[in-house]
């Protein structure tokens, strides 16, 4: 395929300050200027944070126009959404009708788990862009779902960027044992009272014979570089993800975890079987079952060490930006090349 101009349209986070450099919108474009795209951002939280006007509240009139002049002067392709919340059916309908020669896709990270948090809320922030896109990327199994069409909506794993991710934490012994991380939402600090997150709970039955470095919890979740220095620490993690777990779900940490080398433990029921061997990851069936092969690996470094580095190969190979962004590409742009995924026969 001949290089494309790709607008993508997605929340990059300028106005914190660099603490989310490493979140999948930064990660998939990377991906596309990798494989050769000239690629042209727009941030539209960013946009709408910084316009205030009563006469435009959530100031969508005015990133409706800032999308229009920019598809106006650069004359994408494809135009890539992420996310991209801060506009309404009117606003899409508006760009559709405009430029309806141009291919639309759209990625969609959050869980859409029927017993999961926010469930009818991402439904309805999905199915917004869905009904003008010509294919749709979910991180969850598509056959978990009962409300997308699968000739146009596809699995995605989340990425792993090899500029991002470049810790090998497998290769020495760490001060630590466990890290574990978890957030409430992408800006929430420490979990709101009377909430309840049982996750929190699942931290608490936790075996008490091993070190942890554990954020979100009782103190505020961690980010920026200091994210990465603190998993650093650790030989091994748990990725924990809000609500039931779901067919392949998960957030976007398990990137982090798997592609720095970390021996990463993860719920059967999230299937990752699918993708990675009992060589790979470490899956576990409950939390007796968890506190076992913690206390297992924890007093055999040397096989802990060697399943970590076989799983940071196996996901750098397979999760991997450059690979997840082609298939992004091919999928919007209806190439029926004979791209193969190790991951979209089990999606």
């Amino acid at each position: 395929m001949k290089p494309l101009k790709i607008f993508h349209i997605t929340d990059l986070h300028l106005r914190h300050n660099g603490r989310l450099f490493y979140s999948t919108g930064k990660k998939l474009n990377n991906g596309l200027i990798l494989n050769g795209h000239n690629v042209l951002n727009l941030s539209d939280r960013d946009i709408t944070s910084q316009k205030k006007d009563i006469f435009d509240i959530g100031a969508k009139k005015f990133l409706l126009d800032q999308i229009l002049k920019n598809i106006e002067n650069f004359k994408p392709d494809l135009i890539l959404l992420g996310h991209v919340d801060r506009l309404d059916y009117e606003s899409f309908l508006i760009i559709k009708e405009r430029y309806n020669s141009i291919r639309f896709g759209q990625w969609f990270l959050d869980p859409l788990n029927e017993k999961g948090p926010d469930y009818e809320k991402n439904k309805n922030r999905f199915f917004l862009k869905y009904q003008f896109c010509d294919a749709n990327f979910v991180t969850t199994s598509v056959d978990a779902l009962d409300f997308a069409d699968n000739n146009k909506t596809f699995f995605i794993p989340n990425p792993i960027d090899p500029s991002i991710d470049v810790y090998k934490n497998y290769l020495e012994t760490k001060p630590l044992d466990m890290f574990i991380a978890i957030s409430h939402g992408q800006h929430r600090g420490i979990l709101k009272r009377d909430f309840v997150d049982d996750r929190v709970r699942f931290i608490n039955k936790l075996t008490n014979k091993i070190s942890y470095n554990i954020f979100g919890d009782k103190n505020n979740p961690v980010w920026g570089q200091r994210f990465f220095n603190e998993l650093n620490k650790c030989s091994m993690a748990i990725n924990l993800s809000r609500g039931d777990p779901i067919k392949h779900y998960s957030s976007d940490r398990i990137s982090s975890l798997l592609g720095n080398g970390l021996l990463t433990f993860i719920h059967e029921k999230y299937q990752y079987s699918d993708f990675f061997n009992k060589d790979e990851i470490v899956s576990y069936k409950n939390i007796h079952d968890l506190n076992k092969k913690i206390l297992y690996f924890k007093k055999n470094k040397k096989l802990l060490k060697k399943i970590a580095s076989r799983g940071f190969t196996k996901a750098h190979k397979i999760f991997n930006n450059r690979l997840i962004s082609k298939f992004i590409v091919d999928k919007s742009m209806n190439n029926n090349s004979n791209f193969k995924t190790p991951w979209l026969k089990n999606a």
